[in-house]
C-alpha cells in the first residue's frame, strides 16, 4: 500500500499586493496553519474533497494522461486548519496540496512553479508553494521576479466578521492609477531592501503601506485602529488579506507588548466586528510531502 501525506501552509493574506510592469502581483505571507491531504491506495473515497480540489484532481489526471480507472483505487482525504473566505489562502493550500500529493503518488515530478501554474488555471492563487519569496502573477501563475529568502516573525491575526469571494475579487485588478503604480513600485523597493538587509522594520513598513494602498480596493474600516495599536505596542507592521478580512500585526517577542495589544483590541474594537485573535508565526513557504510504502521517505518540494 502506498500513502502520501501533504502539508500545505495557509497565509495571513499577502505581504504586499499590487501591479508590477503591467502585471498583477503579490507576495504571499505563509503562516503555520496547514491543509493536510492524504492520498492512499484503497477503495475510492473523497467525500470531503472540496469542489475546487476535485477540479484539480481532474486537471492533473487529464494533463498528465493518468487513467481515470486509478481513481477507483484512490482514497483522498482533506483536513484544514485554515479559515475560509478570509483571504488566508485556504483554496490555494487545498489545490497546491492535492497537486503535490498526486505528483508524489504518480511520480510526476512537479515543481513549485508547475503547481503554481496549475493552481491559477483553476482560480487566482497565492504563491505559498515556493520555499523562497517571489513576486507572483496570481492570475497566470508566472513568477515575475525572484526575491529569495523568507521571513520569520510572530503574527497576531484579527479575524474580522464577514467573508470575501476572493476568486471574483482577484479576477479584476486593473484599477490602479498612475500614482498608485508609482507608490507600489516604492513599496516593492522598500520590501526588497528589508529582505536584503534582514530588516523586519522595513519589511513591516512596506506591508503597512501596501495595506493602505489596498484601502481604495477593499476598505478595512479598522485598519487605522490596528496600525495605531501596532505602533503603540511595538509591532513591526500590518500584514493583511488584500482580498479578505484578516489583519495581522507582525512582531518580535522582544519589544512587543502582547497583553497591551490584546487589551487594546478588547477595549477599542466593537465585539460584534471580529470573531477572534489568532497567534501564529510567519514562516518560509513550500509544501511538505511525505511518502510511505515499505519504508518512509521524506521529500521536500523544490521550487526549481
Amino acid at each position: 500500500m502506498k500513502r502520501v501525506v501533504v502539508k500545505s501552509p495557509g497565509t495571513c493574506g499577502e505581504y504586499i499586493q499590487g501591479w508590477f510592469e503591467g502585471s498583477p502581483c503579490l507576495i504571499s505571507s505563509p503562516i503555520d496553519r496547514y491543509a493536510t491531504i492524504t492520498i492512499e491506495s484503497g477503495e475510492f473515497k473523497n467525500s470531503n474533497l472540496k469542489f475546487k480540489a476535485q477540479k484539480m484532481v481532474r486537471l492533473i489526471f487529464d494533463r498528465y494522461g493518468i487513467a481515470r480507472s486509478h481513481l477507483d483505487r484512490l482514497s483522498i482525504n482533506m483536513e484544514s486548519q485554515i479559515p475560509e473566505k478570509k483571504g488566508m489562502a485556504s483554496s490555494t493550500a487545498d489545490l497546491s496540496g492535492v497537486a503535490a500529493g498526486l505528483s508524489a503518488y504518480f511520480d510526476l515530478g512537479l515543481k513549485a512553479v508547475d503547481i503554481g501554474r496549475l493552481c491559477t488555471e483553476i482560480e487566482p492563487s497565492d504563491n505559498l508553494m515556493f520555499e523562497e519569496l517571489n513576486l507572483f502573477n496570481h492570475i497566470t501563475g508566472q513568477v515575475l521576479k525572484e526575491l529569495g529568502g523568507s521571513i520569520n516573525a510572530n503574527l497576531m491575526i484579527v479575524d474580522f466578521c464577514g467573508g470575501i469571494d476572493t476568486m471574483s475579487f482577484n479576477e479584476s485588478q486593473d484599477d490602479y492609477s498612475t500614482k498608485d503604480l508609482g507608490i507600489f513600485s516604492q513599496i516593492i523597493n522598500l520590501f526588497e531592501e528589508g529582505l536584503q538587509e534582514s530588516d523586519l522594520k522595513k519589511i513591516g513598513r512596506a506591508c503597512t503601506l501596501s495595506a493602505y494602498l489596498n484601502q481604495k480596493r477593499l476598505p478595512k474600516k479598522h485598519l487605522d485602529l490596528l496600525v495605531d495599536l501596532m505602533e503603540e505596542c511595538g509591532g513591526l507592521g500590518t500584514v493583511i488579506g488584500h482580498s479578505g478580512t484578516v489583519i495581522g500585526v507582525m512582531y518580535e517577542d522582544s519589544g512587543f507588548d502582547k497583553d497591551l495589544f490584546k487589551n487594546g483590541i478588547i477595549e477599542r474594537l466593537p465585539e460584534e466586528d471580529y470573531i477572534c485573535i489568532y497567534e501564529n508565526r510567519l514562516i518560509a513557504g513550500g509544501i511538505k510531502v511525505d511518502c510511505f510504502e515499505d519504508r518512509h521517505i521524506g521529500l521536500d518540494l523544490q521550487s526549481s
